[in-house]
């Protein structure tokens, strides 16, 4: 079974946090869902990608 991984680490630019949305939507529209086939990760300027959270993201749906 894929497994999905979109990250997206611009959020805080409006026009990147609305095409996020978008690619998310058209996951789900090709039935592809979060939590089960696909892994989300955000990060804006102040909020860094927290890579512990990574790795355990990577040990429950990858390993």
């Amino acid at each position: 079974q894929e497994i999905y991984w979109e990250h997206d680490g611009r959020m805080d630019d409006p026009v990147y946090a609305q095409n996020a949305v978008r690619k998310i939507q058209a996951y789900e529209e090709n039935d592809i869902y979060p939590g089960e086939r696909l892994i989300l990760t955000f990060e804006t300027e102040r909020n860094v990608l927290d890579t512990r959270m990574v790795g355990k993201l990577a040990e429950r749906y990858l390993l």
